[in-house]
This record gives C-alpha cells, structure tokens and sequence, in this order.
C-alpha cells in the first residue's frame, strides 16, 4: 500500500494521506492521516461500524465476542469485560515466570552455557498461548512443556489439538476478511468442523466454572484466590455461549499481538547491539541479576523507563494491528483529505469500507522525523503522541 500513496503522492504533486479506489465494485477509502483515523475511531466514532463483512467473516470461530460485535451487542460485551482488567488482575507475575521458565528450558543449550541459533518466534507463541490460557480458563495448555518431549506430548493431545486447531481457522477468518462479501466462500466443511472442536474445548472449562460459581460465592470474605478471568466472567453472566464467545476472543487479543511484540523486540535487540547492551544494563540495574534478584513487581516494570521505550519503539515500526478498517454506517464526512490541497473534508457515503493503515503512519516523517524507519528507543524521552501513535486502536473500542 505504500507504493500506492506514494505514486498517488507524485501523480498530484503533493503528500497524499488519503485516496479512494474500487475493489471488487466497492468503493473503499485508504488512510494513514491521524486526523482522519481519530475520526473513525474516536470523534465519529458512531459513524462506523465493524460491519457485516467483518462480524460475519469472524463468527464461525468467535460468535458475538467484542472483536465481532456492533451496537448494542458490543456496548454489552464492553461492560461485560472491561471490569476485568484492573491492575490486579493483571499483574499476576508469579504466573508469568513460570511460563517464562517453562519457555527457557525449549532453548538448546551447548556446553559452555551459551543457546545454539534459535528461532524465537515459536517460543514466544506458545508462551504467550500458555500464559493467556492459564489467565483466562484457569488452565495452561501447556504446549512449551509439549514441545520438550514426547511423553509430555502425549498428555496433551486435547490441548495441543485445540491450538493447532484454532491458529488454522484464526487463518481462515483472516482470509475471509479478504474476500469481502463474498466470505462465506472460506466456511468449508473443514473449517467449521475446527471451529466446532475449538468450541468444545472451551465449553469445557465453561461448564465447568458454572458449576463452580455457587461455590465460589460461599468462600470466606477476604480470602484472596489467584484471579481466573473464566471465573470472574461467570460472576457476570450464566450464558455459556456469551462466555465462550468472550473467552476465544480475549485468548485472539492476549496471545498474538504479546508474542507478535516480544519477536520484533528480539529482532530489534539482536540488530542493535549497542541498544540491547544498555537494555540489559538498566534491567540488571532494575531487576538484578539471574543470580541475585531484586523483586519484580509490575509497578517497578511500568518504571523502567528504558524498558519501555524499546517496546513503545517496537510497536510503532511494528504495531501488533498494521492495519484494520470500519465500514461507514451512515453518510459522514472526514476531516481531511479533500479539495486541491487535500486540506477539505471528504464525503464517506455509508456502506464505504474505510481502511486505516497504522503501520505506514507509524513510520511517517512528517510525524516522527526524517529518522523515522530507524529503531531509536529514545525518540520517546518526554514524547507524548496522540493518535499518530496507535498500536492497539483508539477511541471507545
């Protein structure tokens, strides 16, 4: 897409942020201007839509979850999930490092102590899918121990089934979205039948966590349990397809975009030596060493401002949602883009499909500088950015 706001740029002699084309017969308007995106996400926000192309692309595999949700389905499933990530639900570190340990013993080690060359990007998958898994249902899926050996293989063949499973027909919804209308062409006998066997293996721990919930009212007040999303969900409804549809979608919004960030970081590091030296410098001076640790809480991991940089950095060269798109649900106008300059507002009649591209305003001169393809943590010492910066959405959603 670059290369088309590019070439368009030079055809009117002018920087073009956005342009109007056809695919398939249908109008679509491409965007990587902040203003315009603010517009769709946030100032007008009622204006647009998921639409049915992308609410019946993802329901075979996510129902009505908050990712394939419009109006009042999705002010519900909002108010349904939103109480359920407060700072202490999530920042249950204890969890995470045994996930973390269980993802360091996947690493070959040779003799004297040093990893052989590995490829990280499946550690980090399954550890993200292990971790989330553990967060939402009260149970890990447990594929990192999976991968070191075959007994432990054996285990677990539900849940390894059930994340080969799932990250094929999360494939298949992504490339319904490309075929716009014309998606239902992807529901083939075998990707329903997946999405049926993804079903099942969260309706068990749904069924399960119903029938527990009475119990879990009669605790004793005051006595603090380790926090399972599953359970605190069950709190708020008893509907076990609601349940479900919530559950796969917070598993979509948990494992990926974590592990998508945790690979580029890596990347990034193992590409500027100078930059993961100082990294490492700052979480020994932080943290400690493996050797003699300082606590690690999630307030000291919000602190270390050099940490979070270099995942600020990550995200905007490699936000976890490069793209993403609405479709307008009524005639509406964005603020810019139109008339000789491209400085007029644009009329977007209703049905328009408006796609937003994060990615290439990410890397933007006119908005980061001329050095803005570069990895450079310290663009973000006392940077504050509005919705030129968006590597998890904006606005009410």
């Amino acid at each position: 897409m670059r290369g088309t706001f590019d070439d368009t740029s030079l055809r009117v002699k002018r920087k073009v942020y956005t342009y109007e084309t056809k695919i398939l017969g249908d109008k679509v308007l491409f965007t990587c201007d902040p203003r315009n995106i603010q517009a769709i996400l946030a100032t007008k926000f009622k204006d647009f839509e998921l639409g049915q192309v992308r609410t019946g692309s993802f329901a075979p595999l996510l129902g009505h979850g908050i990712f394939s949700a419009d109006g009042k389905q999705w002010e519900r499933a909002r108010a349904l999930l939103r109480p359920q990530f407060s700072r202490d639900q999530v920042s249950d570190l204890d969890l995470e490092e045994r996930h973390v340990q269980n993802m360091l013993q996947a690493l070959p080690m040779k003799a004297n102590t040093w990893s052989e060359v590995i490829d990280l990007q499946p550690l980090f998958f399954r550890f993200t899918m292990d971790s989330s898994s553990e967060f939402l249902f009260g149970q890990s899926t447990n594929t990192q121990l999976s991968a070191l050996s075959e007994e432990a293989m054996a285990k677990n063949v539900e849940d390894s089934a059930f994340v080969d499973t799932f990250d094929a027909c999360q494939y298949r919804i992504s490339m319904a979205m490309l075929l716009n209308e014309f998606y239902s062409l992807i529901e083939t006998k075998s990707f329903m039948s997946g999405c049926r066997l993804c079903h099942r293996y969260i309706d068990k721990f749904v069924h399960k966590a119903l029938g527990r919930g009475e119990a879990h009212e009669q605790k004793e007040e005051g006595k603090r349990e380790r926090y399972v999303f599953l359970d605190s969900l069950v709190k708020e409804t008893n509907d076990p397809v609601e349940i479900r549809d919530q559950l796969l979608s917070m598993l979509v919004a948990g494992r990926d975009t974590t592990a998508a960030m945790l690979s580029f970081l890596f990347l990034m590091l193992a590409q500027h030596p100078k930059i993961f030296s100082k990294l490492r410098e700052t979480v020994i001076e932080d943290f400690g060493t493996f050797y003699s640790p300082k606590n690690i809480s999630f307030s000291g991991l919000k602190a270390c401002s050099y940490l979070q940089w270099c995942i600020n950095e990550t995200l905007r060269l490699y936000p976890s949602l490069p793209w993403n798109s609405r479709r307008c649900a009524r005639d509406t106008s964005l603020p810019s883009g139109g008339g000789e300059d491209g400085l007029s507002p644009i009329f977007v009649p209703k049905g328009t499909e408006t796609v937003y591209m994060v990615w290439l305003m990410h890397r933007q001169p006119e908005f980061w500088g001329p050095d803005a393809e570069t990895f450079r943590p310290e663009r973000w010492q006392n940077q504050k950015y509005g919705f030129e910066y968006l590597p998890f959405n904006g606005g009410p959603r």
